[in-house]
């Protein structure tokens, strides 16, 4: 068997990471502990609701050391330290002393921090998704030993774009530098009144920014060996740490297990290819890319990670997979019969959003009412509706992305490190992996575990029972009225 070079590069290193308790940055810093020998690695963290990093990095080590690693705590632990800071701080918040250790230690950083809310307030989103990598740039630029800067972006940076999207460098919305000089001028009234003026054809700040940043590579990362990471939509595991693993419900997560629970009936999307992306896949690209960037480049290169070739997944794939799967996987937590209604229309939507959604939430919320209990349901819908619309802009249009220079990367592996870190999706059986995913959610994140299935069957044959009689009483009142009507 070969030797890893991904491996043979990574260890002894000291890496630097941001955004480490994030869904991806949490799963590089296992995949280092875990698979390369690493020297050191810097976290940089801050204090959140009430917890001190020590407390946050305590949290994040229990919950990547599980299965197989969950002996290696303590061994671990040796290698981490923290960097006090914040990516919406100047300098990253940083004291002179862990700043200078960074310069003086730091061999690979790893950029994934972000705030990846589309709403976000574009004060805030300037701070941590500009700003931030202007200083990490710098930073980086007086690291003694230097070898490799891997940033994250996202495949949408360039959504502006009509169809096809190149593994290259766009005309941002704007220079950093002006949206700063404006940032420090306009109140934060003023700024959010302007900012749909600001965006123009992107549809949020998240996209936005994360397009002026990469900018800001290109203009100051000049002869610095970067590698520019674009992931497509990221889903739960294929493989590592097991199968379908994600830890929280939301965005598209939260999506399919609510269709898979009949919570969910309807969505706006076009019928075409899906830019999904397994989280482990990620990892390993950015990890593979370290490498072959520290060896090959002295350029910002960039990678685009998504579905690619004759392999690719479709929404229409996804439906047609959800479907079997609520029948094969049936839920015990299962409210309604699995069916999702697609539209390109604004005003349909808003019809079965009201009579699907909002008519059976203020029913069951009244009920919990006059039963004293929490109301929820209606005010869950209105949340979901409103993420239903921020997407709608990526649900509705599609684009073929290049990927040569993931390509590329994929063939400088040699078969040992194929299997490390793998990341080619057209060898990827998209069916599988959805089902690992159904599979990964009802058991570990809505608390089902397989072992309820048959109960699961028969809950939903009863669900069947009741909405078709429902349908039905519902039907003949509106044939009796339509006859109270005309004759």
């Amino acid at each position: 068997m070969s030797v890893s070079e991904v491996q043979e590069f990574f260890k002894n290193q000291t890496v630097f990471i941001t955004g480490s308790t994030g869904l991806l940055g949490k799963l590089v810093f296992r995949k280092l502990l875990a698979t390369c020998d690493v020297k050191k690695i810097f976290l940089l963290l801050r204090e959140k609701k009430g917890r001190s990093v020590e407390e946050r990095v305590e949290r994040l080590l229990e919950s990547i050391c599980f299965g197989n690693l969950e002996s290696e705590k303590s061994r671990f632990i040796e290698k981490v330290f923290i960097m006090k800071g914040d990516c919406g701080l100047p300098g990253f918040g940083l004291s002179q002393d862990d700043r200078n250790l960074l310069v003086q230690e730091t061999t690979c950083v790893i950029h994934s921090a972000a705030t990846v809310r589309f709403d976000e307030h574009l004060r805030t989103a300037a701070y941590v998704n500009i700003r931030a990598v202007q200083d990490l740039v710098g930073l980086a630029k007086e690291m003694v030993n230097l070898r490799v800067v891997v940033y994250v972006s996202t495949a949408y940076s360039n959504s502006n774009q009509k169809y096809f999207i190149s593994e290259k460098f766009y005309k941002p919305p704007m220079k950093a530098q002006e949206l700063m000089q404006l940032i420090k001028t306009l109140d934060d009234e003023t700024l959010k009144s302007v900012t749909s003026e600001l965006l123009n054809s992107w549809p949020n700040t998240y996209t936005f920014t994360k397009a002026i940043a990469e900018n800001v590579i290109k203009d100051e990362g000049q002869n610095m060996p970067i590698a520019i990471v674009r992931p497509g939509v990221l889903m739960g595991t294929c493989q590592e740490p097991e199968p379908g693993w994600i830890d929280v419900i939301q965005g598209n997560t939260a999506f399919f297990i609510g269709t898979l629970l009949g919570i969910i009936h309807c969505q706006m999307v076009h019928d075409n290819v899906v830019a999904m992306v397994p989280l482990d896949y990620a990892v390993n690209n950015i990890l593979s890319s370290a490498w072959y960037t520290s060896t090959k480049s002295t350029n910002p290169t960039i990678y685009n990670l998504v579905g690619s070739g004759n392999n690719v997944i479709t929404s229409a794939n996804l439906r047609a997979f959800g479907k079997s799967l609520s029948r094969l996987y049936a839920s015990v937590y299962a409210v309604s019969p699995y069916f999702l209604i697609t539209t390109k229309k604004k005003y349909v939507l808003k019809f079965y959003q009201f009579w699907l959604h909002l008519v059976p939430a203020y029913a069951v919320d009244l009920i919990m009412l006059c039963l004293g209990k929490q109301r929820k349901f209606a005010k869950m819908y209105q949340k979901f509706h409103a993420v239903c619309e921020a997407v709608e802009f990526f649900t509705l249009n599609w684009w073929i992305f290049e990927t040569t220079n993931t390509d590329i990367l994929w063939k400088a592996l040699n078969e040992k490190d194929r299997q490390l870190f793998p990341f080619n999706t057209e060898l990827l059986d998209w069916e599988r992996y959805v089902e690992n995913c159904a599979i990964y959610g009802r058991v570990h994140l809505v608390h089902d575990p397989l072992e309820t299935v048959p109960q699961g069957k028969r809950r939903q044959m009863l669900l069947k029972l009741l909405f078709g009689c429902i349908f039905l009483l519902l039907g003949c009142l509106l044939c009796y009225l339509l006859y109270c009507l005309f004759y």
